[in-house]
């Protein structure tokens, strides 16, 4: 449920519990179940992540920084969070508003990351609140990959990094190709 449906479908999926997703869906059998994977306006998701809903949504919050290779899985992310490259989050772990989980941190399974801390390790533990300096980097984290998106908006158009000319170059090799072929087939 996502793109191509209704902010207000959007709205109903993510207010129904898992039962009741399942009750309605109709192709349940076919489908990965779970729920949705919802993220929020200023997030950013780096390379390698695995996200996945296969027991419930998974919800990102507004403003999240999710480091390289991390993998979250039906797990809900406040604002304004850090994830850390390579950590985990279990089915039903939560990690509230100005927190930081640790590079290769695991969280485990409906474990909860109180608001304004910091955990590390594995299975992860909180090691000690965050002070005020690092709660606002947070903001600034966050507020900097999106500077650097927002100057890549138009790479992955069709043909990714290929430059547009090059594209309808090939593009005109291949009409040309295909006339000629259709030319000497009516001779």
């Amino acid at each position: 449920m996502g793109l191509g449906h209704s902010e207000d479908t959007q709205e109903k999926w993510k207010g129904m519990n898992k039962f009741k997703r399942e009750e309605v869906d109709p192709d349940s059998d076919n489908s990965a179940g779970g729920g949705g994977i919802f993220i929020g306006k200023n997030s950013n998701i780096q390379d390698g992540c695995i996200i996945t809903s296969n027991v419930d949504h998974t919800m990102i919050g507004d403003g999240v920084t999710i480091g390289h290779m991390a993998s979250i899985n039906s797990s809900t992310i406040e604002s304004n969070c850090l994830i850390g490259m390579g950590s985990t989050l279990n089915p039903g772990s939560r990690v509230e508003s100005l927190s930081f989980v640790a590079a290769g941190a695991v969280v485990g399974r409906d474990v909860t990351v109180k608001s304004g801390e910091l955990w590390v390790g594995n299975p992860a533990k909180k090691l000690r609140d965050l002070t005020q300096e690092e709660k606002e980097k947070l903001f600034y984290q966050a507020n900097e990959y999106v500077k650097i998106a927002s100057t890549q908006s138009n790479i992955m158009e069709l043909g990714g990094n290929v430059s547009d000319s090059i594209v309808e170059n090939l593009l005109d090799q291949s009409i040309e190709q295909e006339e000629n072929e259709n030319t000497s087939k009516s001779q």
